[in-house]
């Protein structure tokens, strides 16, 4: 499901326009993307939890140069459901 039909069926639930919808949607992952960025968790009661998780390093190969590397760390958004939802 994309962003569009998303914002149709929350239109088709609630009578509220698509415009309006979209910008609530619009802020609403805003400020999802903000507290992530700050490192904090974000918990949706009923839904699950968004937070940052860090990965380590890790060894690859590459073919063309024939040589192992390291990929840095990095971090990504890891999202754990509720036990309702599984």
């Amino acid at each position: 499901m994309n962003k569009k039909e998303f914002i149709n069926l929350l239109n088709m639930k609630i009578n509220i326009p698509k415009n309006k919808l979209e910008v609530i949607f619009d802020c609403a992952q805003d400020l999802i993307i903000d507290m992530l960025i700050k490192g904090q968790k974000l918990n949706i009661k009923g839904f699950g939890t968004f937070f940052v998780k860090e990965k380590s390093e890790r060894k690859y190969f590459n073919i063309h140069l024939n040589q192992v590397r390291l990929l840095p760390p990095k971090k990504v958004i890891a999202f754990k459901c509720t036990k309702n939802l599984i």
